[in-house]
């Protein structure tokens, strides 16, 4: 946890979130010494998820228009905070360390007896079918007995994302993203679901490259 001071001047807390302390989530108020939190969170929105924790109310409209994962208005219930936090955190990537024990896994084979081997890092997608799902890897396509629901809820701690309800993907091995068809490294094409889409956006938001300059508004000068 990192708290900046009430005082804290923007360029403060713009040097701690984009170079020196990265924040999964910021907690933002309108009201603040020098630059309001609208400003500001255009400034260090690309680094960390904002939540707004403010008396106005009437903010609320411009803040989600800049990309803010909620907005609270005080008085702020403990529950309340809790489940923004919790929705924050649950839509954030969660990404295993690699270690010697997780950088591959087994799985039972279309063959009776058959148990084949693969790193986490050649899996390029899995697409459920029915009962059993189809393994699409680096080294090939390998048919699996199980379910996408029981794969998926393994797979979301390396990097990947389910963009259907029968489909789960591998951030790291999207080539492009149009319109609402992935194109993976493999050049296979896969369509986006219409309910996945945003969350497929908010897992592709940590990594994306963006320009700190507002449009119509002159670059920002460094401090």
């Amino acid at each position: 946890p990192h708290s900046f001071p009430h005082d804290a001047l923007p360029h403060d807390v713009l040097d701690l979130v984009s170079h020196s302390y990265t924040p999964q989530i910021t907690f933002l108020d309108i009201d603040m010494p020098g630059i309001n939190g609208l400003e500001l969170a255009g400034l260090i929105g690309q680094y960390t998820a904002i939540i707004f924790v403010t008396a106005h109310p009437e903010y609320a409209r411009e803040a989600f228009e800049m990309d803010a994962y909620d907005f609270l208005v005080k008085p702020v219930s403990y529950p309340r905070f809790l489940h923004s936090v919790m929705k924050v955190r649950s839509r954030l990537p969660q990404t295993a360390v690699p270690t010697a024990e997780n950088l591959y896994f087994f799985f039972k084979g279309g063959n009776k007896g058959q148990i084949i081997k693969s790193a986490w890092s050649d899996l390029l997608y899995v697409e459920g079918m029915a009962n059993y799902v189809r393994l699409h890897t680096a080294n090939g396509t390998f048919t699996a007995y199980l379910t996408i629901k029981e794969i998926d809820s393994k797979l979301n701690k390396y990097g990947f994302v389910r963009i259907h309800k029968s489909c789960v993907i591998n951030l790291n091995k999207i080539k492009m993203l149009e319109g609402n068809l992935v194109h993976m490294e493999n050049g296979d094409v896969l369509t986006v679901g219409l309910s996945y889409r945003q969350n497929l956006l908010l897992e592709m938001k940590n990594k994306m490259l963006l320009s700190m300059r507002r449009s119509g508004a002159p670059p920002v000068k460094p401090f």
